[in-house]
């Protein structure tokens, strides 16, 4: 299910959809969604828990946005799962919020090699209300620039006079989730 509905998007425009809109709706909106996924590494509904894999040798590892780690293990080269790391061995970061993006090993660096360190946990912003209602924002706000088409005409009025042109400089209704996850 989409985060965003039809009824999100006519109460944002304050007013119904045209049967031409109303028809594009899906698939404009679940291509917005699609987008913005692939752009941050985690689904923006609710998930199960998963594993991803990600290089050792950091103190301070990068993750995709998740909720609700439930385990880091170290896998060695031939696939082989060799410890679980203790939650007291680790940090979640940012301690503060509930969505999650590091690991920072307290004892130095987690253990060497490529995808060597397991994460399971939620891979999803699905469970941060203040992250997903900003996502929420820009996919309507993009939503409404695309049906709206304006993002890139200006106008000016100047004693009078008035001119409406198109700007090469496009409005990105989607740069208001780049401060939540600024590797983006």
């Amino acid at each position: 299910m989409a985060l965003v509905s039809q009824g999100d998007l006519e109460q944002r425009l304050g007013r119904s959809l045209t049967s031409e809109e109303s028809n594009a709706f899906s698939t404009i909106n679940n291509a917005s969604q699609a987008h913005i996924e692939r752009m941050i590494g985690s689904s923006i509904e609710s998930v199960s828990a998963s594993t991803r894999y990600y290089d050792g040798d950091l103190q301070n590892l990068a993750i995709d946005p998740c909720t609700a780690v439930t385990e880091v293990k170290y896998i060695d080269n031939n696939g082989i799962g060799q410890f679980v790391y203790e939650t007291a061995d680790y940090t979640v970061e940012p301690v503060n919020r509930t969505c999650k993006t590091m690991l920072r090993y307290r004892w130095g660096e987690f253990d060497e090699g490529l995808n060597a360190i397991a994460v399971t946990a939620k891979f999803s912003i699905y469970d941060d209300a203040q992250v997903l209602s900003v996502v929420k924002d820009a996919i309507l706000t993009a939503l409404t620039a695309e049906i709206n088409n304006n993002s890139n005409v200006k106008s000016e009025s100047i004693e009078g006079y008035s001119i409406t042109y198109a700007s090469t400089e496009a409005r990105n209704a989607l740069d208001k989730i780049a401060y939540l996850f600024p590797e983006v």
